[in-house]
């Protein structure tokens, strides 16, 4: 495994993501493309970039492929689909705290500007665009999951866990990839918890990558995306609105600590001693 510290891997994540933000700034800019295709463009060239890197990197190359070869042990793809299962909660639940949160100020009217909302038919026409289903499909679903689960939990979150155990390495590998996904903080800090967790529990990157997959696939448009990123047509000052966020809130407030309790001991290390 690269012998990097964390904050090393940290500053070359960052850095990468500064970099290739401007030059997709500039990119738009000369080739004349609306701005609504900034992000794509970032995501295109980052992507690109990583897996340049890691493929051309020998060292980095060994330990990618060889997190890639690890097996799922028995019970892993049961335990990964439940997981999954469980973490379509978390969206959720971020908004049943932000629904708790105004409803305590007595200010439920708040919620039309705190929760994201997309219009429904610019949803439709940005998912169905050629840049809308290339980001979705190719990045999203399938290349995004692995490129993160490599840099994130395989390099990131490893670095971190050799210098100060595995509690400082889960919250800091987060709080990284929190802020790498600035338009979902809190959500993007609790799925990773649970990823370091699926990573521990199984001892691979494949459960963690099926899991970012599947994940990615379910809360997109149209799927429950619909549901996240709308609010047309719901009653903001009933609290009877927000069931299924408020039973999310509760569910995760239970559900992620007895996950991180049994999440303790790493098979990995268990079956190396």
């Amino acid at each position: 495994m690269p012998t990097a510290s964390g904050f090393q891997v940290a500053i070359l994540i960052f850095a990468f993501q500064f970099f290739t933000a401007l030059i997709a700034s500039r990119a738009v800019s000369q080739m004349s493309w609306p701005r609504a295709n900034l992000e794509f463009m970032g995501q295109l060239i980052l992507f690109s970039l990583a897996i340049a890197v890691l493929a051309a990197v020998p060292a980095l190359r060994r330990f990618c492929l060889g997190e890639l070869r690890r097996p799922l042990p028995p019970g892993g793809f049961l335990e990964t689909s439940a997981v999954t299962l469980g973490k379509l909660a978390i969206p959720f639940a971020v908004s049943g705290a932000i629904v708790v949160w105004t409803f305590a100020l007595g200010e439920p009217s708040l919620l039309a500007t705190k929760l994201r909302s997309t219009d429904p038919l610019e949803a439709w026409k940005s998912t169905l665009s050629l840049a809308g289903l290339v980001r979705m499909i190719a990045i999203s679903w399938i290349i995004g999951p692995v490129v993160e689960e490599l840099v994130f939990r395989g390099l990131l979150y490893r670095a971190w866990e050799r210098q100060w155990g595995w509690i400082p390495a889960l919250i800091l590998t987060s709080a990284c990839f929190a802020l790498f996904h600035p338009s979902h903080m809190v959500s993007a800090f609790l799925g990773s918890v649970v990823y370091v967790c699926l990573l521990r529990r199984t001892g691979t990157l494949r459960a963690g990558i099926l899991m970012h997959m599947a994940f990615n696939f379910l809360v997109s448009w149209p799927l429950l995306g619909q549901y996240l990123l709308t609010l047309e047509g719901r009653e903001l000052a009933r609290m009877s609105t927000w069931t299924a966020e408020l039973a999310s809130l509760v569910f995760v407030a239970v559900a992620l600590p007895v996950y991180l309790a049994l999440s303790r001991t790493d098979v990995r290390t268990a079956a190396a001693r």
